[in-house]
């Protein structure tokens, strides 16, 4: 079973205002579609349908944005599945007005799968959106990868620069790899 790419744009959406939650200014869909390299117009269907379920309020205009209209503790995982999968449907016995199996009656398959998805959302229904922004270790990412930064633990760090000593060096700030300048390349002069 795989989620569709729509369920897991609205989590990283839903997320990242998650995250956000404080912030001075609400994330925008511009912001979060470049965070996430996703097609903007693609991000902005999504942010439509999340907003009429009820889960964000979107202000356009200057200083308009995306924020979470439940608190991030009261959504879970369960629900937002549930409501972005458009078919849970996963052998063609669970659908009655188009199953055509011959085994249907005497076979255990529906059961087992049955069991399998309930289990799956009885999983889901108890890790709220609260709880999947809670930090990662560097011990427990996969060897070679460091974490991306969460947009709450970004405004954490330049919280600390505005506080350094007077004369301090200030930490270089990420610069996404669209706007960085290329490398210059070695030239071959033999």
């Amino acid at each position: 079973m795989r989620l569709t790419q729509w369920t897991d744009y609205s989590l990283r959406v839903l997320m990242y205002c998650a995250a956000c939650e404080g912030r001075e200014h609400p994330p925008t869909v511009s912001e979060i579609a470049e965070a996430h390299g996703i097609s903007r117009s693609h991000l902005t269907k999504i942010v439509m349908i999340l907003a009429s379920f009820g889960w964000l309020a979107t202000t356009r205009g200057r200083g308009g944005g995306l924020r979470l209209l439940k608190p991030a503790r009261d959504l879970t995982l369960g629900e937002i599945v549930r409501q972005t999968e458009t078919d849970m449907t996963l052998v063609e016995c669970f659908d009655r007005k188009t199953n055509t199996c011959r085994l249907d009656g005497y076979c255990r398959l529906k059961d087992a799968l049955y069991k399998a998805t309930k289990g799956f959302f009885d999983v889901l229904d108890g890790i709220t959106l609260a709880d999947l922004l809670a930090p990662v270790s560097l011990a427990k990412a996969q060897a070679g990868q460091l974490p991306h930064l969460i947009p709450i633990q970004m405004a954490s760090l330049n919280m600390r620069k505005k506080g350094a000593a007077p004369g301090a060096k200030a930490e270089p700030t990420h610069v996404p790899a669209a706007k960085r300048k290329p490398a210059k390349k070695p030239t071959n002069t033999d």
